[in-house]
This record gives C-alpha cells, structure tokens and sequence, in this order.
C-alpha cells in the first residue's frame, strides 16, 4: 500500500505545469502574481460554487532518469524540537501533523521521481559551521547539500567552502530561474555575479524568521480603530499609520501609576524591531552598484526620518513594552500578547504558531512602508537563523544535484508551502482570508540587505539604540563606519580571491 501510494504521489507530481506559472515576483504593492499557495480558486462564472484544481509544478528532468537508489544526504539544523529544529527535512512517517506529512510526501516524491533516498543528517546547532567546514576539508563527500545560518552562509563562502551557484549551475542541471527559487536572494545577495546560497519553497525555516506585525482585532474593534487588511490593500500601511494607531489603546488596566506586564499597550516589540522597520521603509544598508560590488550606503535622511518616527512609538515606555529592552524572554511577551495586552505584536513568524491557542483574533500585517509613494512593502530574515541552502565544495555531482534539487523545490511548492500556510493560519486566523494575501505580501518581499544580513555592526548598533531610546543615528553611525566599512572591505578581498 505504501508503495501505491508513493507512484500515485509520484504521478501527481509529473503533472504538466499550467501556463504562466513560470515566475514569481510580487507586484507594485507587494502582491505576487504567481498561482495561489495550495488553494483551490472559485470560479467566477459559477458564483463561487465549483471550484479548480490548485496548479501543479514539475522540474524539467528527463522522462526515465534514474539514480539507482543513491542516497541524497542533507545537512541540516537539530532535530530536537526546538524553535530553529529541523522541521523540512526529518519527517519518517506519516503522522497527521500536516507539516510533517507534507514534508514526508515530498520526499516519496522525490523518491520515486528518481530513485534516490533523500536522507537527512544533524548538524550541532543553527550556528554550526565546524560540520560542513571539516566534511569538505576532508573530503569526505558526506553531503550533498546543507542549510546554514544566513550569516554563516557568507563567511563560509568566503573560505571556499561552498560552491558559487552560477558555476554550479553552468556545469550541471540546476535551473536557478525555476519558480521554486526566490529570485530576490539571488538578485540582492549576488557579489560580482557570485550567488552561494538559495531559498524558496524547498524550505520553511526561513519564512519562520520573517519579521512581521501581528494585531488584536478585540482591541481594534473596542477602539473602533480602522482595518488594518483595508489600509494594506490600498497601499496606506505606511509608519505614520501604524504610530498613529498604537498611540490611541494603551492603559494602566491595574491602576497602580505604572506601566507593566499587567497593562495594555499599543505594541510588543524586541529590539531588532528598528532594522526592520528600515528595511520595510526601503531604507538599504548597502546597495550593489553596476560592478557587482556592494557599498556601505545606509547613512541617509530616510533612515533618520524612521528613526524619529518610529521612537514616537517604540521609545514610549507608557506606549510599547519591549521585552529586550525590560530583560524578560520571549515567552511573558507572548503571554501577554494572548492577554489582550496589546493591540500591536512585532515579531517573527514563527511567533504566530504559539498565537494559534489565544481567545482572541488576530490578525498578520507586512511591516509598514514608509509613505504611500514607496513601491511596495518590504521584509527581512533574520540572519542569525535564517536558513539557507548550499551545495558543499566537495560535491563535483553537477547532473545529480541539480535535478534532486529541483525535483525537491517543485514537489515542496506543490506540498511543504501550501502546508505551511496552514498551519501558520491555523486556529483563529484559519478563516481569515486577509491572512492569506498578507502572508503572500510578506513571503514574496522579501530583501535580502547584505549590510544588515553579513553581520557588519550595523544591526548591533541600531538595537543597542533601540533599548536605550536613542534617537541620534548620525552621531552613533558616526562610531561605528570606520568598523563596517573595513569589515566590508575584508570581505570583498575574500571574494576577490575566490574562482569561479
């Protein structure tokens, strides 16, 4: 039986794909323009009542190719249940848990597409660049691709330990411009037309560390706020919007003069909230100019311009609890935020899935533009969890890894995201179909600022800002541009010093 199953799986995944399903990109504001994640479309001459198959995706592989059962090993984060777990590749079973089967069909798909045992091996942690580092060393081959950490991804192409994705691609099969690649990394991260690491579809581990704006819809509605969804949609979820609404709800509920866990406030925030907030207002830490070569440009009146703003709100401890900045760990800011003690709650997305048990709806927003004239919304990973694919140095299998790699991207945009939609949207956001277009919004725009994601000083500085309220960027950038501009000019010697 479960060997029907798997060339039924298999079948479906060699499906013809529709037309127009070649491209994603999101458009003016944010939206994308390629086929709804997993869900079946009403059709509109019906009125909604009959509805369409969900387009299937197919790699371009050769009818018949066959690997003979070879073993397709990923390296990848601890399997140990934790927050920043492997929960993409270590599904052995079907077990119900919508993720985990989804993750456990794409694999039998692949399987069975190729004959190969995609097979999963753990590293020691996120951080944990030492394992891939010693396999390729040695040369050992015991990986065919790995996920790192975002920050880690750059120094470790920088020692040569990763292959240059072009030149990879040019030797073998991979199809960078597949629909299952996100075209931004590959647009934005590219070093004088060097590319070394990859997401998309074929995981779920860096969307869980996009910075995101939740809100309580309780709270909105006693305040007889505006809706949040409308003022998205028309492109008017700008800074200003947001300070303005999380300036009008907070409220000492105990009365005892003081601001605390026990009161209501416009917002919940960390301290990374101010970098976000920059890049979501189109504020580049570093640009690429026409040679490929990224320069420091992140000094500028716009990136002021939201600091002052954004300390309106953020700095106003009788407005905004920030737990780094009160020394408290993530879990009493959830608490509260599931109490009803806030209208606003910035955090990753992976926060949403604890939000899931709240009595309360809420709902998920983009971080805010920074006027309406910006042309589009934008989002950021966080660069020290954030994980990415990389194909270690040791592995010269250029036919083989492309296909399974693109045979994995394909089979994870038919299963692994339209899973992972669910359960992001689980429980009290499941009817919201707002939800859906924002998390499109938000998973599409995403800009992967090589200043703030190689780990350059920047991002340190503007958190210790945050937590001691510090609005004076010009004087506090001003001690810091001496350390970031040689750590960039350190980088690109490295660079400069690698072959293709």
């Amino acid at each position: 039986m479960k060997k029907l199953i798997s060339i039924l799986l298999c079948l479906a995944l060699l499906l013809p794909m529709a037309a127009g399903c070649s491209e994603s990109k999101p458009n003016a504001d944010g939206g994308t323009d390629t086929p709804d994640a997993g869900t079946n479309t009403p059709s509109a001459d019906e009125g909604g009542e009959e509805e369409t198959e969900p387009s299937r995706y197919a790699a371009n592989i050769p009818a018949g190719t066959d690997y003979g059962g070879m073993t397709f090993t990923v390296l990848t984060y601890p399997n140990d249940g934790g927050i920043w777990g492997d929960v993409d590749w270590s599904a052995e079973e079907i077990t119900g848990e919508v993720l985990n089967d989804a993750v456990y069909t794409r694999m039998q798909q692949v399987d069975e597409l190729l004959n190969v045992s995609v097979t999963p091996a753990y590293m020691s942690g996120s951080g944990d660049t030492g394992t891939l580092t010693n396999s390729v060393n040695s040369g050992d081959g015991a990986y065919q691709i790995a996920t790192l950490a975002m920050q880690n991804s750059f120094s470790v192409a920088q020692n040569g330990t990763i292959h240059e994705l072009n030149h990879f691609a040019s030797q073998g099969t991979l199809d960078l411009g597949a629909a299952w690649w996100d075209p931004n990394i590959l647009g934005d991260l590219q070093i004088k037309g060097m590319n070394f690491c990859l997401t998309g579809d074929i995981g779920t581990m860096y969307k869980k560390s996009i910075g995101v704006i939740m809100f309580n819809k309780v709270i909105l509605a006693d305040h007889q706020l505006e809706n949040p969804y409308e003022i998205m949609q028309a492109g008017k979820w700008t800074i200003d919007k947001m300070v303005e609404m999380g300036t009008q709800v907070s409220k000492d509920l105990d009365g005892d003069g003081k601001m605390t866990q026990e009161d209501r406030f416009g917002l919940i925030c960390f301290c990374d909230m101010i970098a976000l907030a920059l890049i979501g207002c189109d504020v580049d830490f570093f640009t690429t100019n026409a040679d490929g070569i990224p320069e420091n440009t992140f000094m500028s009146e716009r990136a002021v311009s939201v600091i002052e703003k954004l300390s309106t709100l953020m700095y106003n401890p009788d407005i905004t609890y920030s737990w780094s900045r009160a020394g408290v760990g993530e879990q009493p800011a959830f608490k509260m935020y599931q109490s009803d003690k806030s209208l606003f709650y910035y955090g990753e997305l992976h926060a949403v899935a604890t939000m899931r048990d709240m009595e309360s709806d809420f709902g998920i927003m983009p971080m805010p533009k920074y006027d309406e004239a910006q042309d589009g919304y934008h989002h950021c990973v966080n660069p020290n969890v954030c994980a990415t694919i990389v194909i270690p140095a040791d592995n010269l299998d250029y036919e083989k890894t492309g296909y399974v790699m693109d045979a994995l991207g394909a089979a994870s945009k038919n299963e692994l995201t339209p899973a992972y939609y669910d359960v992001t949207l689980l429980g009290k956001v499941s009817r919201d179909e707002e939800s859906t277009v924002s998390l499109d919004i938000i998973i599409s725009s995403i800009k992967y600022d090589i200043g703030y994601l190689g780990g350059f000083g920047i991002s340190s500085m503007l958190y210790t800002m945050a937590d001691s309220y510090n609005t004076d960027l010009a004087s506090q950038y001003a001690k810091v541009t001496k350390i970031v501009n040689k750590s960039l000019d350190k980088m690109m010697d490295k660079f400069d010093n690698l072959g293709n």
